[in-house]
């Protein structure tokens, strides 16, 4: 297979020899693809690419394996470097979609939210926000939709001043009968959650403990290092 500049983020990158670098990639028309890019470190044509993380390139390969060879590499715009805080955002996306994702399948939806999230962060918009409208959107995509707008035994649509119990893999419902894993969530931030529009600080909380509670659903046992770093960090602010 070749692929032609198709757009690109490095999700991981590591040392390969003294001069090579893999490349775990997520491309919009192709989805995760390993790579590897020989000579990297020192190749001249290369200068001013550094293959950061969280920069959008453009990028052109061949594969005639699992893992195929990076053949050209370009930036798609200059963009600043997300602030080191940030950085653990960014590091939990990617650690999401490495998790998560299948190699050599399409989410071309997933990747433009990647991309404005990177640029919205970029932009200092409130994290707690844009990771949420991120999370909805990956879920989506996994096919593990997340129902936001009806109540899923009636199919009536949803109210702001009632609250509803959230089955994991069912969705919002006013009786709990027979359900397994769930919790509480307000109509409000289900109807915000859904709309984009999550504003104060309450709703923005319950979103961010409905999608964890799902997403941990899919991860496993495995905890994600994203988190204990993030938790480490906090502690060194205390």
């Amino acid at each position: 297979m070749k692929v032609e500049l198709t757009p690109c983020y490095i999700l991981h990158r590591r040392d390969y020899s003294e001069s090579s670098l893999i490349l775990e990639v997520f491309s919009r028309e192709h989805g995760r693809v390993n790579l590897i890019a020989k000579g990297a470190k020192r190749n001249k044509k290369q200068q001013g690419i550094n293959h950061n993380l969280y920069q959008k390139y453009h990028m052109s390969w061949v594969a005639r394996s699992e893992l195929g060879t990076l053949t050209n590499i370009e930036l798609a715009a200059l963009s600043d470097s997300l602030k080191p805080e940030v950085m653990m955002t960014g590091f939990y996306m990617n650690e999401l979609m490495l998790r998560l994702l299948h190699k050599h399948e399409a989410h071309p939806e997933l990747f433009d939210s990647y991309d404005i999230t990177i640029q919205q962060l970029l932009n200092d918009k409130s994290e707690q926000i844009v990771l949420r409208y991120y999370e909805k959107i990956l879920l989506q995509s996994l096919g593990y939709g997340v129902i936001l707008d009806h109540e899923v035994e009636t199919g009536e649509a949803l109210n702001s001043e009632k609250e509803y119990y959230y089955q994991f893999d069912f969705g919002p419902s006013l009786t709990t009968n027979n359900i397994k894993s769930g919790i509480n969530v307000s109509g409000k931030t289900l109807l915000e959650l859904d709309a984009e529009t999550l504003s104060d600080v309450e709703n923005i909380n319950e979103a961010k403990v409905l999608l964890k509670s799902i997403l941990n659903q899919h991860l496993g046992e495995k905890p994600l290092a994203s988190r204990e770093l993030y938790q480490a960090y906090i502690k060194t602010k205390k």
